[in-house]
């Protein structure tokens, strides 16, 4: 895992995050171009990351999580190492994975932009953090359903913010925002990108004209004057993100660098000879390819697994539909979108509903099972996603943002109108085998509380501790779950893979947990047969996440 890169000013040096030989913790590294090892400069149990050199080259500035969720320490450490300075505490508390914190530097070196927390309720903005004091200045006001503003760039002659506008939990914009003296806001912040481009980690050209950023699999190029449209980079930057670009030095032109990320999932299988046993057999892979397969889910009558994949090469996601021996692959559905998942099956068989973004918000479709046109069930500005059907199959409960960031809604299955079911956060509903409760997560990215709350109403109540991405499956005796228990609650799963995961089953007559496997890698989207005696997972099998350098860039 190296990630977050950000040149020296004389464009000779690289500081990053990097996991580290053992792939054991996250910390702070500087590398020269073209000579010796990467020397580390933290050496802190914590997730150091996010490291941004200063344009006057005396410090480098980088973020601390700590062990409470969405809570990082601004830090300063100098650049060959020493002492570090805290300067500021921030907070995140849209969720790590709707907000990762990111910061960038003023160009005269004397402040940094940071993403913080203006209050409970309010979207993650952009704050201005002075250097000497720590006093912090809000910069940007997002206002609802707008999530966060983050992965802010100031332009070399800081006449400019861009910035990621997250308007929902898949997608986001970049805008645009001018500044005066001061790094004072001068007018309103105007949209450089749509939503449905989803565009991120927005970094500028020397000239302060042009940005290039990551969307759609590569690198982008866009000049922020005029009338104009992206256009991808030719040559470099496949499955690239986190680009930056260093000074022109005399006689030498610029330098690239960006992280290129690429993962391959697979879906694996697991064999018990009754629900909470140990696993018979060490886990073995069920579905691969060379790209991503992953949340699957069997069929009722267990005869078919439906999974989503991005095998077909376009690099957007699909439903997809095999044999409960993993043969016969077919695509049911191809949405020419990247967040398309969470294939669920209806009670009878016959439809399997889904979320996707092509328009650039998370909406719910439905297809038939025997193949036809998805349908869009939602068709709502909101973010809607992580659908299931009621066990009677009359309903279709799903995560949305219509009223506050993650509640639970649930509508006709045939469409109509929608209603919330609780005012309670949560994500990922799903209705009990008897259909008296609904079950459900407090977030996405890190271990979560599983909470169960009555169809009939009332209040919740907490079923069990430390369910790791969502992952839980009911049965009508027990729950299995993933947990992760080296993991620390503060860290975002994406930035601290490591670490053990564990195949865990709660037994509703006993009110304990039970490990059925173990060691099971980086895991994510977990099924189950209705006999609780075949488990599907996905796994990251292999990760290229390297840092890659561009000479002569212009």
């Amino acid at each position: 895992m190296e990630r977050y890169p950000s040149f020296s000013p004389d464009g000779n040096h690289v500081v990053f995050t990097w996991n580290g030989p053992k792939q054991d913790n996250p910390d702070i590294y500087v590398q020269q171009i073209g000579a010796g090892s990467p020397l580390r400069i933290t050496n802190d149990p914590g997730n150091d990351y996010n490291p941004a050199w200063s344009p006057d080259g005396r410090w480098i500035a980088f973020l601390r999580s700590r062990s409470e969720a969405g809570i990082s320490d601004l830090r300063l450490i100098p650049p060959l190492g020493g002492p570090e300075r805290r300067v500021a505490e921030i907070r995140v508390r849209g969720g790590t994975w709707v907000t990762p914190p990111y910061m960038a530097w003023c160009p005269d070196s004397t402040c940094l932009v940071v993403t913080d927390s203006p209050g409970e309720g309010k979207p993650d903005a952009l704050f201005v953090i002075a250097l000497e004091t720590g006093e912090k200045r809000q910069l940007t006001r997002p206002l609802p359903p707008v999530q966060a503003d983050t992965n802010p760039a100031v332009s070399p002659d800081g006449r400019w913010l861009a910035f990621r506008r997250t308007t929902n939990l898949f997608n986001g914009e970049l805008h645009l925002l001018p500044l005066g003296p001061g790094l004072n806001r001068a007018g309103e912040s105007r949209m450089l990108t749509p939503a449905k481009l989803d565009a991120k980690h927005p970094t500028w050209m020397p000239g302060s004209d042009e940005i290039l950023f990551a969307a759609s699999g590569g690198l982008q190029r866009l000049a922020i004057t005029g009338q104009n449209t992206p256009a991808q980079l030719p040559f470099v930057g496949e499955d690239g993100w986190m680009p930056v670009v260093s000074r022109p030095q005399p006689g030498r032109p610029a330098r690239l660098a960006y992280v290129r990320i690429f993962s391959d999932y697979n879906l694996w299988r697991v064999q018990t000879s009754a629900p909470g046993a140990p696993a018979s057999s060490p886990p073995r892979r069920f579905i691969s390819s060379t790209r991503d397969d992953w949340h699957a889910e069997f069929s009722p009558d267990a005869r078919r697994v439906a999974f989503t994949s991005n095998r077909a090469g376009t690099g957007t996601g699909g439903v997809w539909l095999a044999d409960a021996d993993g043969s016969n692959t077919v695509q049911l559905a191809s949405m020419g979108a990247f967040a398309t998942g969470y294939p669920r099956w209806s009670p009878d068989g016959q439809q399997i509903v889904f979320h996707s973004n092509p328009e650039g918000q998370g909406e719910v479709y439905v297809i038939p099972a025997a193949g036809g046109m998805p349908r869009n069930l939602t068709a709502h500005p909101a973010s809607d996603s992580f659908p299931c059907f009621s066990r009677d199959g009359k309903w279709i409960y799903f995560t949305s943002s219509r009223s506050g960031p993650r509640r639970t809604w649930r509508m006709p299955a045939t469409g109509g109108e929608a209603v919330q079911v609780a005012s309670h956060v949560a994500f990922a509903p799903t209705e009990s085998p008897d259909g008296a409760y609904i079950y459900y997560v407090e977030t996405f990215d890190k271990p979560s509380p599983l909470w169960r709350l009555p169809v009939s109403g009332g209040e919740p109540a907490k079923v069990l501790e430390g369910v790791f991405f969502a992952n839980y499956v009911l049965l009508e005796k027990g729950i299995y779950y993933i947990d992760k228990p080296s993991g620390q609650g503060g860290v975002h799963y994406l930035d601290n893979p490591t670490g053990e995961t564990r195949l865990q089953y709660f037994d509703f007559a006993t009110r304990r947990s039970t490990t059925v496997a173990q060691n099971l890698g980086n895991v994510g989207a977990l099924t189950a047969t209705s006999d609780g005696r075949t488990l599907l997972y996905s796994r990251d099998d292999a990760s290229i996440d390297d840092l890659m350098l561009v000479e002569n860039f212009r």
